[in-house]
């Protein structure tokens, strides 16, 4: 695929990655933490969208279908990263 393609695929792939889990962590801080929170979330998904078209990029050429199975999964790398802090935070109960 050429540089064009892929430019494409971020430009549609990059708002799923990006809206949803920056919508969760806003509703679900508090206002004193929510910058920081919300920082913390986009460098998140920025980093796994790099990792991910990195990784898809290099397989795209021999194996399309692990390549796409594997941007899927990297799009619910931030939510992991959510669900692990949300039970950090969260006091246990008696």
């Amino acid at each position: 695929m050429d540089a064009l393609t892929w430019i494409i695929v971020a430009a549609f792939y990059a708002p799923l990655h990006y809206l949803v889990p920056l919508l969760v962590t806003a509703f679900r801080s508090d206002d004193a933490q929510r910058r920081a929170s919300l920082r913390r979330t986009a460098i998140d998904c920025t980093l796994s969208m790099s990792i991910g078209f990195g990784l898809v990029i290099w397989l795209a050429r021999d194996n399309l279908q692990l390549a796409m199975a594997i941007l899927f999964l990297s799009m619910l790398a931030p939510y992991l990263r959510l669900l692990l802090a949300r039970r950090v935070s969260d006091p246990p109960t008696p």
